[in-house]
């Protein structure tokens, strides 16, 4: 509890307040009844003092006219230190006065505390809805009004909330005086109205970031305002999904496939790129609009060229619609095997590499073509990651997705010498797509790896 100085005390007071300093056992004998003040409203009550030191013994001695002489503990009433105090030479100064003097500030119930906090919260959000009126932030006020005033329950009432509850949470925690309240309150504002999918652009995160705060790194993970960010995130997509309810269902994602992309998505969809250098995708044989309908020329350009091309995360969120020749494109996990098909399929197929593990472009590629209906056709390597993989995005795709070449027979011609660890073996009881099942026995029995390069053969006749 912070104690102060307070020069502007009337004279008395003043002394009164030395004295209390004066006499160390006042800091323990004080604290305990601003605590019964916070519960019950009142000076009252009773408070024990254990483990005098001497020094205290005689200080109370002092003050009560009483013999503490080698008492370990004390109890101490309200009425027994009220009737003390009325005998000293500050006994004008009541009890309750006394606590205001020595802890700077007025005692009072935590009941009347907490109804003085909420009425300044309600007041510093009323004023916060009128500062933002015709702004998008303005939603975030209304949600919020929803569900503390009117008990709504909805995704976005409660996405809405809970960016209040950490702001309180957060506030309260490093004891914010209002005046730091309302500025929180005005960064959450200033953060909702400066996401770029406001304008439709695409920032990275660091300008994002700059822009918002002035510093470049203030929403990098693990700082606070990191996670205040996610939040808002949450809130933004929930909303922007309730305004886009011409989506059919069967064409949305499932996040919970690839959780690890899951906030890199959140981020992008506001218009804030997490990372964009190492993450791309590399396709053969497509036709890309952008989002305001025009045909974008460079992806265009490399189709009629019938060459391979990388695309980054920036480029793809940029992109509207897809179109790939027959509408089927053939989706592969190794880079070697993608240009083989590239070099043999010129002018009649459309491909794209995984090269690994799902990056978030590649992600959203497959949501382009989930909704323009495009069949997909995936091809991968026989070993447990390679079918987790496989399966994933089978349960991700929303659109007709067929394992290719993916057969026990397939795995016995793609088998090779590598012998698979135990640990990873254990890794084959994830797999659960019964059209993966036949080759996921086979690979128990063999114990060995399958790639992709020894069915080449297969895959081009």
């Amino acid at each position: 509890m912070k104690m102060r100085w307070n020069s502007g005390l009337p004279k008395l007071e003043k002394e009164c307040l030395t004295y209390l300093k004066e006499q160390k056992v006042f800091e323990r004998l004080l604290k305990g009844f601003w605590k019964k003040y916070e519960s019950y409203g009142m000076f009252t009550g009773t408070v024990e003092l254990r483990n005098l030191t001497e020094e205290e013994r005689e200080e109370l001695e002092g003050f009560f006219g009483k013999n503490f002489h080698g008492k370990k503990s004390a109890a101490v009433s309200a009425a027994k230190f009220r009737n003390a105090w009325k005998n000293s030479r500050f006994g004008e100064i009541s009890p309750e006065k006394v606590l205001e003097i020595y802890f700077d500030k007025k005692p009072e119930a935590k009941s009347e505390e907490k109804r003085l906090y909420e009425q300044m919260w309600k007041s510093i959000l009323k004023q916060a809805g009128k500062e933002a009126a015709g702004t998008p932030a303005a939603g975030w006020i209304e949600n919020l009004k929803d569900v503390l005033e009117k008990g709504v329950s909805s995704d976005v009432s409660v996405c809405a909330q809970e960016i209040y509850r950490y702001l309180k949470k957060r506030c309260g925690e490093s004891k914010s005086s209002e005046h730091e309240i309302r500025k929180q309150v005005s960064m959450v504002a200033r953060m909702i109205n400066a996401l770029p999918y406001w304008k439709g652009n695409v920032e990275y995160q660091a300008v994002f970031a700059a822009k918002v705060t002035g510093n470049p790194h203030a929403f990098d993970r693990g700082e606070q305002d990191s996670a205040l960010l996610t939040l808002i995130l949450n809130w933004f997509a929930r909303q922007n999904q309730n305004g886009q309810n011409n989506k059919e269902e069967s064409c949305q994602p499932n996040h919970n496939i690839f959780p690890a992309l899951h906030t890199q998505k959140l981020y992008l969809q506001a218009g804030i790129l997490k990372d964009d250098v190492s993450n791309y995708t590399t396709v053969f044989g497509i036709r890309a609009w952008k989002e305001n309908g025009k045909l974008h020329q460079g992806i265009c350009g490399y189709l009629e060229e019938e060459e391979a091309v990388q695309v980054s995360l920036a480029s793809i969120a940029k992109w509207g619609r897809v179109e790939c020749r027959e509408q089927e494109l053939f989706l592969v996990e190794n880079p070697s095997v993608f240009s083989v098909l590239c070099g043999k399929w010129k002018g009649k197929r459309s491909c794209m590499c995984m090269n690994g593990q799902p990056r978030l472009s590649s992600l959203l590629l497959l949501d382009l073509l989930a909704g323009s209906g495009v069949r997909i056709y995936y091809a991968g390597d026989f070993d447990p990651e390679g079918l987790l993989i496989a399966q994933k995005l089978k349960q991700y795709y929303r659109g007709d997705f067929i394992f290719w070449h993916m057969t026990r027979q397939d795995y016995e011609q793609a088998m090779s010498k590598e012998t698979i660890s135990e640990r990873r073996m254990k890794m084959l009881e994830k797999i659960t797509d019964p059209r993966l099942l036949p080759a996921v026995e086979r690979m128990r029995e063999e114990k060995k790896a399958g790639y992709q390069e020894k069915l080449i053969g297969l895959y081009t006749d």
